[in-house]
């Protein structure tokens, strides 16, 4: 990718569209104001590696990145629509996510070391179409991992009105893997399962939701399905100044299940009485404080390199402050980023390149996690 414009030549649009299987670099660093229309991948076999970028990475504004095929991997983006779309139409984009559409299936796709926030909808979902149960026809083997999922725009822009969401995996999806994420500032769905969907939460972080943290339920868009099961393990789930919702696990219908091991919960009930609980595999078995010092270090889009808004959301988390948000005005709006270029040669080993890049960016050394646990010594 050699230029910062949302369409074109050398687009990050332009190389999306492409056929074949392709590998995403980056020449360019900075903000790409995507001007209301969304970006989406139809074509499969995909690695956009936003790792390679220079300083200060990418940024995606004024629109979302949804995926609507098999194969694909998306490293190292930041993406935050916020609530400036297109005059006269309306805008409710998703920041990040998959979404099983009119063209084949979708599956085996990687969303790592992602910031997705100030969206409309939700943060980072997994979608398909409604009351549907086959895998064959909506999206599967899904993986969110290292992923900040936060400040999604509560009274905002959405047709429905309140719609702060972090991820919603949606009827009949199965297979979700979410590990080393962390979720803040979301009134709901952190994450959210609907009939027929399971999911593995594990190692990951949840700070101040509004009124449900993790829900489960049995309901499709309009029908009834099997019930939701989520696995829990080695998460750390601290209220917030804005969480009314008491338990971890909220059941939105009764007989959706839970499966939990090393969860460490503050000031919270495990489940309400619509959530069937009962203990996940030991082969699950974690330290959670551990695993949440890992996921407060690495989430996010440039963890080493954090910009403004992952730094202020981060250091939330950990002073007990920050608040969930209407407008991305609110904590200092839309992210002005100089505009930076390098030339970028892929070497043979392809992989380990890529892998080594992403090492470099991947964990935060410098954050003080021990003033969590100091600030929530007395709970």
């Amino acid at each position: 990718m050699t230029t910062l414009a949302a369409n074109g030549a050398g687009s990050l649009r332009h190389a999306l569209e492409a056929a074949g299987p392709r590998l995403v670099v980056f020449e360019v660093g900075g903000v790409i104001d995507l001007a209301g229309r969304t970006l989406t991948v139809r074509n499969p076999h995909l690695t956009v590696a936003g790792q390679t970028a220079p300083d200060p990475g990418i940024t995606l504004i004024r629109g979302g990145l949804i995926v609507e095929t098999h194969d694909v991997v998306i490293q190292h983006l930041a993406v935050r629509p916020g609530d400036a779309g297109p005059p006269g139409k309306e805008w409710a984009p998703d920041a990040m996510g998959v979404r099983r559409g009119n063209h084949g299936p979708v599956h085996d796709v990687v969303f790592e070391h992602c910031s997705a926030t100030w969206s409309i909808d939700e943060n980072l979902s997994t979608s398909g179409p409604g009351d549907v149960t086959d895998p064959s026809l909506t999206a599967s083997d899904i993986t969110l991992r290292h992923c900040l999922i936060a400040e999604a725009l509560s009274n905002a822009t959405h047709p429905k009105g309140e719609h702060s969401k972090g991820t919603l995996i949606h009827d009949g999806v199965r297979n979700v893997a979410i590990e080393g994420c962390v979720y803040a500032h979301n009134l709901e769905r952190n994450p959210r399962l609907k009939g027929g969907a399971t999911a593995l939460v594990r190692d990951s972080v949840m700070y101040n939701w509004g009124s449900a943290c993790v829900g489960v339920g049995a309901k499709g868009n309009d029908q009834m399905l099997t019930p939701a099961e989520v696995t829990l393990a080695g998460n750390v789930a601290i209220a917030g100044p804005d969480t009314r919702g008491k338990v971890f696990v909220k059941g939105l219908d009764p007989g959706a299940r839970a499966l939990v091991r090393d969860n460490l919960i503050f000031s919270l009930g495990i489940a309400d009485k619509n959530v069937i609980v009962s203990e996940a595999p030991a082969s699950l078995s974690a330290n959670p404080r551990q695993s949440a010092e890992r996921a407060l270090r690495r989430a996010g889009s440039r963890p080493a390199r954090r910009d403004p808004i992952d730094t202020r959301i981060v250091r939330s988390v950990i002073t007990g402050t920050g608040t969930i948000i209407d407008s991305q005005k609110e904590v200092g709006g839309y992210p002005e980023r100089p505009a930076t270029a390098r030339a970028v040669v892929v070497p043979a080993d392809r992989q380990a390149w890529l892998d080594g890049l992403s090492r470099e960016l991947a964990e935060d050394v410098t954050l003080d996690v021990a003033a969590l646990w100091a600030r929530l010594a007395g709970r």
